[in-house]
């Protein structure tokens, strides 16, 4: 699954796709999170695609903001913009979240890498 040619792509089908095999993923990650500190940061990084994918998703979704999936949702709506501005998102605080931004700003650096070649 290269969740970077997904997103160079477009395709919804294929996004969809690859959400299941993220989600398998990051189940697993996190299941050995509580045991090896590697397997966090490898959760936020399947998390950063969850984002990253659900970010083609995005006029089929509906999600009320105030919850997990509606923070994700906002996240993904961002992580869109800035791809289509070529800026980087915003550093966060919260540890997790600091290494899901991480990820999401090398996808979109490499994403506006080839545009500019």
């Amino acid at each position: 699954m290269d969740v970077l040619e997904i997103l160079r792509r477009r395709d919804v089908e294929a996004a969809r796709a690859a959400l299941a095999e993220v989600h398998r993923q990051k189940a697993f990650a996190l299941a050995d999170a509580e045991y090896f500190k590697h397997e966090l940061k490898m959760a936020a990084k399947l998390h950063a695609h969850h984002i990253a994918l659900s970010s083609l998703l995005l006029p089929e979704a509906e999600v009320d903001e105030e919850s997990i999936t509606g923070l994700d949702y906002k996240l993904a709506k961002r992580f869109r913009e800035h791809v289509e501005k070529c800026a980087a998102l915003p550093p966060v605080e919260d540890d997790f979240f600091k290494d899901v931004v991480d990820e999401l700003n090398d996808l979109i650096r490499r994403l506006c890498a080839e545009v500019s070649v």
